[in-house]
């Protein structure tokens, strides 16, 4: 009986010290820590030591860019509805089809182009020295574009 019930104890601790490991943990793949804040995003923040004139640009530039992205992601989604809308019907219209997959990709390319335009931004804002500090960060996740993460979506960075 004190072996079972030392057992249950033992099963216990090593329960609850993992699931307390695992909320304090901070890593750069996703996990929070007790702030809410994700820790690679602090680290970064706390390395290219920005004046609150660069914070509040690097807001403003952030707040649109998701505004943005929010509504492409938006076209993007009542696109393919339109798709998926042509191809069931008995005889779809395959011009129809052709314009649609056309205008999505069209979306993507803007959404892509639109990337491009939010890091540059930033890039801008930034002095010479904190550019050097970003680019290491950006280099530890991959090159732009770059998808490694095997079918997550990947880091985002703070702006």
């Amino acid at each position: 009986m004190k072996l079972h019930t030392f057992s249950i104890i033992l099963a216990g601790l090593l329960f609850f010290s993992s699931s307390l490991d695992a909320q304090l943990r901070w890593d750069r793949f996703g996990e929070r820590g007790p702030s809410g804040e994700r820790p690679g995003r602090v680290l970064l923040h706390e390395r290219l030591g920005l004046t609150t004139e660069q914070e509040s640009k690097l807001t403003g530039i952030r707040t649109a860019h998701q505004k943005q992205m929010i509504d492409k992601r938006a076209e993007l989604q009542k696109i393919r509805l339109s798709i998926c809308e042509e191809m069931r019907k008995d005889a779809p219209d395959m011009n129809a089809i052709e314009e649609l997959v056309k205008k999505q990709e069209a979306v993507r390319t803007t959404m892509q182009l639109a990337r491009v335009q939010h890091w540059n931004n930033v890039r801008e804002v930034l002095t010479p020295e904190q550019r050097e500090i970003w680019q290491q960060h950006r280099r530890g996740f991959g090159e732009f574009g770059d998808r490694r993460w095997s079918g997550r979506r990947g880091p985002r960075g703070r702006w």
